[in-house]
C-alpha cells in the first residue's frame, strides 16, 4: 500500500514542479539545472553563449565559446529534495564540438510502514542522468546538434533504465544578434521499465526565439513549448462557477488565447554597466495557470536572477516561485579549464 503511494508520488513531483502535459514517470529528463534557464522561465533554447549547461536540452548551442568550459549547477528544490549536475564542452575540430554530463536528483529519505502505521524501514529514491552530445556547424549560420541520454531510475524497490535523444537545429546571425531554434525532445523508450506497463517519454517540439538589442545592452527571448500539443489544461486548478439559477457546478472551459499563452515563456536578460553584471527575469505562463491561487494573488510562474563574472569564474543564481509554499535556489558556477592552464 505505502510502495504504491510512494510510486505515486515520484510521478506526481516532476509532473508538478515541470509543468509537463505528459502523465509520465520519465519527466526528469526535462530538468534543467542551469540558473540562467531557471531564471528566465525555466526553458530556453535560442541564446547562444558560454554556459555549458545550455546544450544538455538543445545541443545545437554547443559553439566555440564553450570550448574547455565546465559548469556545476546546484538546485534546492522543496522539503529535501535536490539536483545537481555537472557539465562539459569541448571542441573536436574547426565545426564540431562535443558535450558530456552528469545530472542526479536525490528525493531525500522516505518512511515504510505497515497498514496502522508501525514503523518498517527507511528508503531512498534518485535518478541520474548521463548524456552524451555533439553539434556541427553546417554554414549559413546554421548549427545541428544531437545527444543522447540514459536515464536511471531508483526509486524504492523500483528501477528503470530509458534511453532518449534530443535533436535541434540553430540559427545565429551574429551581425544582428538574432538567434531561432526548432527543437525536438525526449524520442526514444524505456529498456527496463518500473512495472509491467510500458510508459511512452514526453516527447515535445519546441520554437525559440531571441534578440539583442543594437543600442542597450537587453536580450529577450520566446519560447514556444509543446507544439506537438494543442490543449495544456488539466485538472489541478479548474475554473469552477455556479448557474445563478439552477445552482449547479460548471466547469468553464479556458479560451483560444488562453490556450495558446499556456504555449509561451517568455525571458529577458539585461547587462547594465559593464559584461560582469547580468540582471535576469522570466515568466512561464503554463506554470502561472496551473500553480497560482485563486484566493489571493502569489508569483507563480514568474522567476529571477543574477549572473556575476569574477576573474576567472561566473556565478549564477536564480529564484523561481512555482507555489506559495515552493520557491526554488539554484546556484551555478561556470569557468574554463584553459584559465588554469589546462
Amino acid at each position: 500500500m505505502y510502495k504504491k503511494h510512494f510510486i505515486l508520488f515520484c510521478i506526481a513531483v516532476p509532473n508538478i514542479l515541470f509543468s509537463q502535459l505528459q502523465n509520465t514517470s520519465y519527466n526528469a529528463l526535462n530538468l534543467h539545472s542551469s540558473s540562467m534557464i531557471m531564471s528566465m522561465g525555466g526553458d530556453l533554447n535560442s541564446i547562444v553563449n558560454n554556459d555549458a549547461s545550455l546544450a544538455l536540452i538543445t545541443p545545437s548551442l554547443l559553439n566555440e565559446s564553450m570550448d574547455k568550459q565546465i559548469s556545476f549547477n546546484f538546485v534546492d528544490y522543496v522539503t529535501d529534495i535536490n539536483f545537481i549536475s555537472f557539465h562539459f564542452a569541448g571542441k573536436l575540430n574547426d565545426n564540431l564540438m562535443f558535450f558530456t554530463g552528469v545530472d542526479a536528483i536525490n528525493y531525500g529519505q522516505f518512511e515504510s510502514r505497515d497498514e496502522i502505521g508501525n514503523f518498517i524501514s527507511k528508503f531512498g529514491a534518485s535518478q541520474q542522468i548521463i548524456t552524451l552530445g555533439a553539434s556541427k556547424y553546417l554554414g549559413n549560420n546554421l548549427t545541428i546538434g544531437s545527444n543522447l541520454k540514459m536515464l536511471n531510475s531508483s526509486l524504492e524497490s523500483y528501477h528503470s533504465l530509458t534511453l532518449s535523444s534530443n535533436t535541434s537545429l540553430t540559427y545565429f546571425n551574429k551581425d544582428h544578434e538574432f538567434s531561432s531554434t526548432l527543437l525536438f525532445k525526449n524520442f526514444g523508450k524505456s529498456i527496463i521499465n518500473y512495472t509491467s506497463q510500458n510508459e511512452e517519454l514526453p516527447f515535445e517540439i519546441q520554437l525559440g526565439l531571441s534578440k539583442s538589442l543594437k543600442h542597450l545592452p537587453f536580450t529577450y527571448s520566446f519560447v514556444f513549448h509543446h507544439l506537438n500539443v494543442y490543449n495544456l489544461s488539466n485538472n489541478y486548478n479548474q475554473n469552477l462557477t455556479y448557474d445563478p439559477v439552477t445552482n449547479e457546478l460548471i466547469v468553464k472551459n479556458e479560451t483560444v488565447a488562453k490556450h495558446l499563452l499556456r504555449h509561451v515563456i517568455l525571458g529577458a536578460e539585461l547587462n547594465p554597466f559593464s559584461k560582469s553584471l547580468f540582471i535576469r527575469a522570466g515568466f512561464n505562463f503554463n506554470r502561472r495557470e496551473d500553480l497560482k491561487m485563486d484566493s489571493f494573488f502569489n508569483m507563480s510562474g514568474f522567476s529571477w536572477g543574477l549572473g556575476l563574472s569574477v576573474k576567472k569564474v561566473t556565478l549564477n543564481y536564480s529564484r523561481s516561485a512555482f507555489h506559495t509554499s515552493s520557491m526554488l535556489n539554484s546556484f551555478s558556477i561556470i569557468t574554463n579549464l584553459s584559465n588554469f592552464g589546462m
